[in-house]
């Protein structure tokens, strides 16, 4: 059984809103990752005030931070696993289906937030994303693989997803 994980813990500073609420993108990625052979989807959500935000299995973050709670929670899970951030806009089925580690976006960046693992995987202990998948080896990504932590990359992202008729 594959366990798809979704990120989507709360307002981003730099967005100035939920990322998790744009463009219903939660229930998108949940959909994608089904469509990507996941049998088990699980939200972590951040807290326990926003489970009732999204529909189906939700967690509430069991540490101080995303690093640590991310450790946790696949820990628990047995066989393959693919995270997917809220603001994996651009991810689709395809995109999971082939990647295989820590893929890299366009710039070359890595995405651990995107990384396609297996249990057991050695994940380091650490408060730092980077960190922790330190260990999962890169792997292509693209644009598909591209985030959104500012207003300007989310429009951006817009005009990529119209251009594609999305």
């Amino acid at each position: 059984m594959t366990t798809g994980i979704i990120l989507a813990g709360g307002k981003s500073s730099r967005m100035g809103e939920d990322k998790a609420l744009i463009y219903s993108n939660v229930k998108r990625l949940t959909s994608e990752l089904k469509r990507a052979g996941c049998n088990r989807i699980v939200i972590m959500c951040g807290t326990e005030e926003r489970m009732n935000l999204f529909d189906g299995e939700c967690v509430a973050d069991t540490d101080d931070n995303l690093a640590e709670s991310i450790v946790g929670l696949v820990s628990r899970i047995e066989g393959p696993i693919q995270l997917a951030p809220c603001d994996a806009y651009l991810a689709d089925a395809d995109f999971f289906k082939r990647i295989e580690g820590v893929p890299l976006d366009d710039s070359g960046q890595r995405q651990p937030l995107l990384a396609n693992m297996r249990s057991g995987s050695i994940l380091e202990s650490s408060k730092k994303i980077s960190e922790v998948f330190a260990n999962i080896p890169s792997c292509k990504g693209g644009i598909r693989a591209r985030n959104v932590n500012t207003p300007e990359q989310l429009k951006e992202i817009e005009y990529l997803l119209q251009r594609d008729g999305q």
